[in-house]
């Protein structure tokens, strides 16, 4: 499952592989799962070099951990992922800054999944790979390719926590490309928060749906980061 390429600044860019669609009958917006950790705690490795890609793929995932805080303020009895970075072989998330050779000449992210025995829903490790084109030394300096490196990076992270594609036009996992969104801060949505707290309680549904009475707010995701 990964992003799919068109044409871009840089590089070509992507359109999803929609493996599945919200549905267009609820009445509230709705995500697919792709699966979900048992384990609240997910240990990443991040590549330490580029040095500037490391950096942007650990913010993505600060982001996320602080997100999930945040969304406490609406729903005190929110179970929470945690992403903690490690480079002891104890990872169960893996990022490389590569493509493998079946997918490299069409997507530019992928994030493939490891299920326990018999199941299609309980993960236990995954891994995530992200275009060595955008993620290279020579891109450090340009501010675009950060820009797209960190849209991308917080969508690949995304799916690690078992997050599907909602096409909304606004939301980080909307995979459809447009080069407004790469320049734009990206939005995490009460919809994203909410499926992680149905998914960290245990529950992994094809789809998860906002409740009734619930507003899908979109919040930058500059909120959850330290100021620079």
């Amino acid at each position: 499952m990964g992003l799919l390429k068109a044409p871009s600044y840089v590089l070509p860019l992507f359109l999803l592989a929609l493996m599945a669609l919200t549905p267009v009958h609820a009445a509230q917006p709705s995500i697919p799962i792709n699966g979900r950790y048992s384990v609240l705690t997910i240990k990443i490795y991040i590549p330490t070099t580029p040095k500037w890609a490391h950096d942007v793929v650990l913010n993505a995932a600060i982001a996320w951990n602080k997100a999930q805080l945040w969304n406490l303020q609406n729903n005190p009895t929110a179970t929470l992922y945690n992403f903690v970075e490690t480079d002891d072989g104890t990872a169960t998330s893996i990022v490389s800054f590569s493509m493998p050779a079946a997918v490299a000449s069409i997507a530019v992210g992928w994030t493939t999944y490891k299920y326990a025995p018999g199941s299609r829903t309980s993960i236990v490790s995954t891994q995530t790979y992200l275009t060595p084109t955008v993620f290279n030394d020579a891109q450090g300096s340009n501010a675009t390719a950060r820009s797209y490196a960190f849209w991308l990076a917080l969508h690949e992270l995304g799916r690690i926590l078992g997050l599907g594609s909602i096409l909304d036009g606004k939301d980080i996992m909307e995979p459809r490309y447009t080069p407004e969104r790469i320049t734009q801060v990206p939005n995490l949505s009460t919809l994203d928060l909410y499926a992680l707290h149905v998914l960290a309680q245990g529950s992994a549904p094809t789809f998860v749906t906002l409740p009734d009475g619930v507003q899908d707010q979109f919040t930058p995701v500059t909120v959850f980061l330290p100021s620079t």
